[in-house]
């Protein structure tokens, strides 16, 4: 084969797969473009407000919210231990003021307030939610579990809602509303509208309550 046509050909052929390489190139992803970024780390609890938790449910408890409650000034924790060792939902582990709306299927529930350094209970849940003076729900039989909402806004400051779970067939779920009642400075429940506080009941599923102004 002459050398003149033999060049020619290699010529073509070296055209042809820089043009195919060229094209296979352009077809192909860039990873650099398509890589979505990092979803950033969710705040990790204060290593003394998880202690705080545990020293009150034992080491499954969780830190559900940390901060001013009460908008008083002070200090308090929401430790809780789940109903089931599900995963956290969005927001569980941050200050309860920078992710407001926080839920979870819980078996107790503590609201702790610190003093000086000391920490007090001002709020328990278990088969029963309960503050300093008595029962906060209507619940003649106790509850096996609750589904929490926790929220707090400019506006109403923080509020706990508790549905019970695992009621018996038929029977409609109440949700109980509690907010910090700053005439009596402690949690107590709200009625329907949300706008005033409800007296304690002595007793589980005791008598009506009697409605207090806020």
């Amino acid at each position: 084969m002459p050398l003149k046509r033999r060049t020619e050909r290699l010529l073509a052929a070296a055209v042809i797969f820089a043009a195919a390489l060229a094209a296979a190139c352009s077809s192909a992803p860039d990873s650099s473009r398509s890589a979505q970024p990092p979803a950033p780390a969710k705040p990790a609890m204060p290593d003394d407000v998880v202690s705080v938790a545990q020293a009150a449910f034992g080491p499954e408890a969780e830190a559900l919210a940390y901060g001013d409650f009460a908008n008083a000034g002070g200090r308090q924790v929401l430790a809780v231990n789940r109903l089931t060792a599900a995963t956290p939902p969005a927001g569980s582990s941050a200050d309860s003021s920078q992710n407001p709306v926080t839920t979870a299927d819980v078996i107790r529930v503590s609201i702790l307030v610190r003093e000086g350094t000391n920490w007090r209970e001002a709020f328990h849940a278990d088969e029963h939610l309960k503050n300093r003076r008595g029962y906060l729900d209507r619940m003649p039989a106790p509850v096996t579990g609750w589904r929490l909402a926790v929220e707090k806004t400019a506006e109403e400051g923080f509020r706990l809602e508790f549905t019970p779970l695992n009621l018996p067939s038929g029977t409609k779920p109440e949700t109980i509303r509690v907010a910090w009642n700053p005439k009596r400075k402690e949690y107590d429940s709200l009625d329907a509208s949300g706008k005033r506080f409800l007296e304690p009941l002595a007793t589980p599923g005791g008598a009506a309550m009697k409605a207090e102004h806020k």
